[in-house]
């Protein structure tokens, strides 16, 4: 039996789970539990397995998209019900597979740059992505992969202006980076049944963001049958720490226009 995932929450009103996204854990909403977001809305952030407090099973080196986001049915069900599910990048990809398969549990969904492909005869991620930071672990170590991988991800400006501490705590996060590397490869979109989600969906993606994410926010715009797509001037892939006001300006609103639990 797996261990309990690993919660935390704060706030009242209607509940608002939290997913992160790679190379972190429940710490990359810090700002919006210290934020009037609390005031509004009940945010609960966990740990998704292999990550932070939530460990693997024994013998399991990495979870698949499709078993993440039954953690997060059964966390949303123990939570008490129907929930807004906000995904950062990984998470957003886990927010996405949930709506499709327990749309029962998802008030509305917002999606921040799903690190997905923009169609489904495209790869998940540029040939020999994961062999290269492989090939970076084995001669420099996890850390130096951890963090080849978020310059990728964030560009070295963005990695550049982070706390020194918060690049060093990211660089721990390698086996979790590795792992959500080879769930991202068995993982398929599907775009064709995207239109069958019945669930409010807001897409962001940030100014400042590397290129390769607006093609993949345009597709799941298109694909999604009740979704609109939003662009955080100023910010990077990291929007939620970078651009907290506008934010959770996009997220009230959203939340505001759904209807009553």
């Amino acid at each position: 039996m797996s261990a309990p995932l690993h919660v935390v929450r704060a706030g009242q009103g209607p509940r608002c789970v939290l997913v992160h996204g790679s190379a972190t854990d429940h710490a990359t909403w810090t700002i919006q539990f210290a934020s009037r977001l609390t005031a509004e809305v009940r945010l609960i952030a966990y740990d998704r397995r292999g990550a932070g407090r939530s460990p693997l099973p024994d013998g399991v080196p990495w979870l698949t998209v499709e078993e993440h986001a039954r953690d997060l049915a059964g966390l949303i069900d123990a939570e008490g019900g129907p929930a807004v599910v906000v995904g950062s990048s990984f998470g957003g990809v886990v927010a996405l597979e949930l709506t499709r398969r327990w749309p029962a549990l998802v008030r509305g969904a917002v999606l921040l740059e799903p690190p997905l492909p923009p169609s489904d005869d495209q790869p998940s991620s540029p040939p020999g992505f994961l062999e290269g930071l492989d090939a970076t672990a084995a001669e420099h170590g996890a850390p130096a992969a951890a963090e080849r991988f978020l310059r990728t991800v964030l560009g070295d400006d963005a990695w550049g202006k982070l706390p020194r501490a918060f690049q060093e705590r990211s660089k721990g996060f390698w086996p979790q980076i590795r792992g959500d590397c080879h769930a991202l490869a068995a993982y398929q979109v599907r775009y064709a049944e995207l239109a069958a989600i019945d669930v409010p969906m807001l897409l962001l993606g940030g100014e400042r963001s590397a290129a390769y994410f607006r093609p993949t926010l345009e597709a799941l715009a298109r694909s999604l049958g009740r979704a609109r797509l939003d662009v955080l001037k100023g910010a990077g892939h990291m929007m939620q720490a970078e651009a907290p006001r506008g934010f959770h300006d996009r997220l009230t609103r959203f939340l505001a226009e759904l209807p009553s639990p």
